[in-house]
Formats: structure tokens, C-alpha cells, sequence
């Protein structure tokens, strides 16, 4: 149950894809001037909006609710007249039968939509349901109230499923994805896509670049391998790209090292038709509820992490493409990265048998995938850019995901704080990912990589070149004394570990 001094409201039942409830100005006690999303905007704005607004939170990222978290909480704070409150929808465990929401502020109140796109019945949603509101205190910040509002409603999103975090999980990190991007725009004259960089996920290129942060010191403690080591839906290594992969881990292992590997969700390369779920006859996603499909998951999770003879003995997993959840509202699908199913508004209904839809279906394979590995290795660490507290148990540590839309007048570093500030109120137990996929401005990504051990475990993508993609795609040399820079920084964030 709830505390009792928060405002619960039900639901009503608008047809079998929205439910509804509002709050009008009388019962939240002032005229609503203002709404704020903990999530800031595709061009990282954190201000709050004026009203009248809608803002729309949802498994994907929207303009004005665009962090790249899958989903972010489902809450807003609205203010007015020098009062400002929470607002949050609370669901019961197996009842976050949705993608989308929507919370429009108006002058006359709130009001909160919930789509479930036809794939729940809608009266026996409502039963599992309500609306939160909390009055906020006075002087509290909006992060503050946030967090209160969201420990009340899901009091477990405030610890961790491990016992005790292990220390390593808190070392620096180095992803080689920036260099895999940096390498194809070299070799390709920038005119290759992004996905090309799939190609150039190499053992060897990967010795190199960890060799280069080796000399310049760079305190590196996890290295994550990132897309292309493997297809997209069978994690099987490509004896091509990593003839060694187990050599590779356990050389790492006696350096005092540990290795994610970076695994998708929801992409179907290798995998039979019956374990995916289609809209007509276009396959989208694998299906999280198909027993084989788990089954497989299992087993293939086990080989990558378990230290047996046969196996590869890594460490944990990157996961992404979280945002691949199936929905009616545009959906989106594939094979792999790059090469997406994108169906826009006008398609055949998706094809779903199971009884999840929404958030639950995205909760239900992470689940299975954190279980699996926790089965296989106990102190394993499993990254997501899931920030909402339901999830609290189907991962380890917060990843704030790339930057994204970087321009010249942009902060990275209180651009990725405001996402560090979410996750904390959110999940104030698990550890943060800072991240490093900051493009195109040399400077601001150096200045970032140096301060980042300030808002989360520091992590760099770079080792060789920096990629620039705007105004025009250029390659500039990671200059080694500022990977030296880089290292002085660290080592300090590390002696207060």
C-alpha cells in the first residue's frame, strides 16, 4: 500500500486504448503555471514549459522527453502561485501494460492519458492503476520532490539486488565504440553510416586502442566490447572479428581488468520466426514471452559468462536498443543495428499472443537476462538506460547513454548531470555510467571525460581519433597529453574509491 498522505486517483476508461484522470486546479490547490520533465528535451533544455503543455513519456524518446531512457519515470512536477507538487502514475507489479502517457498541463489542471494501444483490457487495467500526487515542501527542489514522489510510490526502487556492490563495478571504463566510429570514418572518407562501425569491432584493433590508454596511463578497470562482435540476435561471436574472444577476456583478467559485452535487446538476426513477434507478415522484434526464446537466452547468456572450459568468461553485459519495444505507435524493428524495420503510422496490427504488453514485455527480458547472468556469474554487472524504479531488479547500473544533439552553445556536462540527477532520484542505489559518446566539439568532450567522475563512474570512447559529425564528418588525433590529462583526473576519483 501507499502512504496515506499522498493523493491516489483512479483511472476512468475512455475506450480500449486511453485511460484517463484529471485533476482539476480546486483539488491540487493552485492554477498550474508551469510543468517540468525530469527528462530533459532532445536539445538537453531542462527549464520547465509554460502551460498549457503535453508532454509525452514513453518507451521512446519524444522533443521535450528525450534523455534516450527506455522508459524514464512516468511522472512530472507542475508548479504555480509558489507551489509545486508531483504528479506520477503507480502501477501494480505485471500492470505496466503501456508506452506512452501523456501529462498536459493547463491553467484549469491536469490531465494524465495512459495508452495502452488495444493490446490490455482497459477495465482491468484501471484496477491496477492510479494516479500519485504529493504537495512538494518548501524550498524543495524539483529533483528532491521527484525523488520523494517516486520512493513513495515504489519504495523498492530505492535498493540494489546485489548485496554489496562490488568495487570493480565503480573502476573507470573504456568503450570501444568512439574508435570503431573513428576508424570507419577513416577508412571510409566519412561517407560510410554509422553502422558501418559494426565492421570495425576487431580483437585486434581493440589490443591496439586498450594499449594506447596503457601508455598514457589511463587507469581503465572495465573494458567493454561493443556492436559487431557478434550477429544481433544470436550473441555468438564472429571468429572473423574475434578469433579469441576467451584469450582476449582472460589476458585482460590478469591485468586486474573486467569485459562487458554489448548486447541488444528485441533484434532478431539468427533467430527462428516462431520466437519473434510480426506485424503481418514484416518480422519486428524477438518475443520476450515465447519459452523457447527464454530458454535460448539462458543458455547463450551462461556460455558468454560462466568461466567453464567452453566458455568465454566475461564479465557482464552493456544492454541497448531498448526503445525496439514493440508498439503500435510507429514501430520500429530489425535484424541488427543499422539495418531497421520502420513501419510508420499506416501498418498491419502487430501480432501478439501473450498476456504482457508495453513496459511489462521490456521489465520480463531484462528480467530474464539479469536472472540468467546473475545465475552464471554472481558479481556480474549488467548496464541498461532503464531509469524508471520498477526496474530496479533487472540491472545493476544506470548508463546515461550517448549524448546525442550537440551544439555549439551546449553544456555536455550539465547536459549528462541533469540525466546523472534523474537517475539518482530514481534509483538512488545503483551506480552510474557516465557515458561517452560525446561527438563533434574536441573540447567539450575532454572537458566532460575529465569531469565525469563527478556524476558517475567515468568511461571514455576514445583512444586514437575524436569524431567530429557536424558541421561535416572530420577525424581529429586524441592528443596524448590530454589522455594524460584524462588519467591525472581519474586517478584521483579512484584514491577516493
Amino acid at each position: 500500500m501507499l502512504s496515506e498522505n499522498i493523493i491516489r486517483k483512479s483511472f476512468d476508461v475512455v475506450d480500449s486504448d486511453f485511460l484517463v484522470c484529471c485533476a482539476g486546479a480546486g483539488e491540487i490547490g493552485f492554477s498550474p503555471q508551469e510543468i517540468w520533465s525530469p527528462s530533459p528535451s532532445i536539445r538537453h533544455r531542462t527549464k520547465p514549459y509554460r502551460v498549457p503543455k503535453e508532454l509525452r513519456i514513453g518507451i521512446r524518446c519524444s522533443e521535450e522527453v528525450s534523455a534516450k531512457f527506455s522508459p524514464p519515470p512516468f511522472a512530472v512536477i507542475v508548479s504555480g502561485k509558489g507551489k509545486k507538487i508531483f504528479i506520477g502514475i503507480h502501477a501494480d507489479p505485471k500492470w505496466h501494460l503501456w508506452n506512452f502517457a501523456f501529462f498536459k498541463a493547463t491553467k484549469e489542471g491536469i490531465q494524465v492519458k495512459i495508452d495502452l494501444e488495444g493490446h490490455s483490457n482497459p477495465l482491468d487495467v484501471i484496477k491496477h492503476v492510479e494516479l500519485v500526487i504529493i504537495n512538494g515542501f518548501d524550498n524543495e527542489s524539483n529533483y528532491q520532490l521527484l525523488e520523494r514522489g517516486l520512493s513513495l510510490s515504489y519504495p523498492d526502487g530505492k535498493t540494489h539486488s546485489q548485496d554489496k556492490i562490488p568495487l570493480w563495478w565503480l573502476k573507470p571504463i573504456y568503450c570501444g565504440y568512439g574508435d570503431q566510429v573513428g576508424i570507419m570514418f577513416e577508412f571510409e572518407g566519412g561517407k560510410g553510416s554509422e553502422a558501418r562501425a559494426l565492421a570495425y569491432c576487431i580483437q585486434g584493433l581493440y589490443e591496439r586502442w586498450v594499449n594506447i590508454l596503457d601508455q598514457a596511463n589511463v587507469p581503465v578497470g572495465t573494458i567493454i566490447i561493443d556492436a559487431g562482435w557478434s550477429s544481433g540476435g544470436n550473441w555468438v561471436p564472429n571468429k572473423m572479428q574475434w578469433p579469441d574472444l576467451r584469450g582476449f577476456i582472460d589476458r585482460q583478467h590478469k591485468k586486474g581488468r573486467r569485459v562487458l559485452l554489448w548486447i541488444a535487446t528485441w533484434y532478431t538476426e539468427g533467430l527462428p520466426d516462431d520466437w519473434c513477434i510480426f506485424a503481418g507478415k514484416r518480422k519486428l522484434v524477438v518475443d520476450p514471452e515465447n519459452y523457447s526464446y527464454v530458454c535460448f537466452v539462458k543458455e547463450s547468456i551462461h556460455r558468454l559468462l560462466s568461466s567453464a572450459r567452453d566458455c568465454y568468461n566475461a564479465d557482464g553485459f552493456k544492454i541497448d536498443q531498448l526503445s525496439y519495444v514493440p508498439t503500435e505507435r510507429e514501430p520500429i524493428g530489425g535484424e541488427h543495428f543499422g539495418r531497421p524495420v520502420i513501419l510508420g503510422e499506416k501498418h498491419d496490427r502487430i501480432e501478439h499472443k501473450g498476456l504482457l504488453w508495453g513496459c511489462e514485455l521490456l521489465y520480463k527480458l531484462q528480467k530474464e537476462i539479469y536472472n540468467a547472468a546473475k545465475n552464471a556469474k554472481k558479481d556480474c554487472l549488467i548496464t541498461s538506460s532503464t531509469v524508471h524504479p520498477y526496474f530496479h531488479d533487472t540491472f545493476d547500473m544506470v548508463r546515461l547513454h550517448d549524448a546525442g544533439v550537440i551544439l555549439p552553445e551546449t553544456d555536455v556536462f550539465l547536459a549528462m548531470k541533469a540525466r546523472s540527477d534523474l537517475a539518482r532520484a530514481a534509483l538512488p542505489s545503483h551506480p552510474i555510467d557516465s557515458d561517452n559518446w560525446v561527438h563533434s566539439y574536441y573540447d567539450k568532450w575532454l572537458d566532460f571525460t575529465m569531469k565525469s567522475s563527478s556524476i558517475g563512474v567515468p568511461c571514455i570512447f576514445y583512444s586514437e581519433r575524436f569524431v567530429c559529425f557536424s558541421p561535416e564528418p572530420k577525424l581529429l588525433p586524441i592528443k596524448t597529453k590530454d589522455l594524460r590529462l584524462i588519467a591525472h583526473a581519474w586517478k584521483k576519483y579512484i584514491r577516493h574509491l
